[in-house]
């Protein structure tokens, strides 16, 4: 016959292991110590074995105990995880979230409507626009969420992932080599650092530069790329086909990569927010090794 591990049994279980104390278990569990005891025994008698040995005050598992306690541990955490699905497809209420234009038309877009489907009594509207204007946004709480350049950030964030940006001109452009270099990038008055670092280290290879074009608007900084207007300074997911990237060989110094974070306001917690925040930082975060190149 199958036997069936009850939940509340292997929680009370890995409970006493973590904790090396029945009476500590207890404490925890909001449980009567002879209650915890109890179910104790029952779980050894259901598998034939004991699991638990109790020296004085201390209790230690068993070579059995030891084995339970890694599936235990599996089955809680999936246990927990069906649990917060469920309630992440019960969740309902509005939220307005933000991203960044650079991925407007990438991935995430689809993964937000991948969530739709799932959380149909959640109702999304989306915004796009700047990481600049996101951030003041979610400042001001017209946003519950954004996921946007973490430049702008005035305080924690959920990292997500790395973006890379790269120089990159048109076929179109011929001035490659000439001095001023002819930028196309989002207005200088747009604070960012990554930016004001990478036109500061052209300037240290002796090569001036010049905004010939600047538009908060990705798709117009990409149209005047690709018009021949000068070198763009562009995330790498934005870089078109037909655009040429440059590097030291051509006298650009390497740019290095953006922190992209999730915005949350502190003026709007409602439990569609935290069920779409936990949905993005699940399907978008990278590892921490990736992160940190970023840092």
């Amino acid at each position: 016959m199958a036997l069936d591990l009850p939940t509340e049994h292997l929680r009370t279980f890995v409970t006493i292991a973590d904790s090396g104390s029945f009476t500590k278990a207890a404490a925890l569990l909001h449980r009567t110590q002879p209650a915890v005891s109890m179910q104790m025994k029952r779980l050894e008698e259901q598998l034939g074995t004991p699991l638990l040995t109790r020296r004085g005050r201390q209790t230690t598992l068993t070579e059995a105990g030891a084995l339970l306690h890694d599936y235990a541990r599996r089955i809680l955490d999936l246990n927990e995880q069906a649990v917060r699905k469920f309630a992440a497809v019960e969740a309902e209420g509005n939220v307005r979230i933000g991203i960044f234009e650079e991925v407007a038309l990438g991935p995430l877009v689809d993964l937000l409507t991948k969530f739709g489907a799932l959380c149909t009594k959640i109702h999304l509207e989306l915004v796009v626009s700047t990481s600049a204007d996101l951030a003041r946004r979610i400042e001001t709480g017209e946003l519950c969420l954004a996921v946007a350049n973490a430049s702008y950030a005035s305080g924690d964030i959920e990292a997500l992932w790395v973006e890379p940006y790269v120089w990159a001109c048109s076929p179109l452009f011929e001035g490659v080599g000439s001095d001023p270099v002819s930028i196309v990038t989002e207005p200088l008055t747009t604070g960012c650092s990554l930016r004001d670092d990478s036109l500061r280290s052209l300037e240290a290879l002796g090569r001036p530069w010049q905004v010939v074009f600047s538009s908060g608007s990705l798709a117009a900084v990409q149209s005047a790329v690709r018009a021949g207007l000068g070198v763009g300074w562009l995330p790498k997911s934005a870089v078109l086909p037909e655009f040429r990237i440059l590097g030291e060989a051509e006298g650009f110094p390497e740019i290095g990569a953006a922190q992209i974070g999730l915005y949350q306001s502190t003026k709007s917690d409602s439990d569609a927010a935290r069920v779409l925040a936990e949905f993005l930082c699940e399907h978008l975060r990278q590892p921490d090794d990736a992160l940190a190149l970023a840092s």
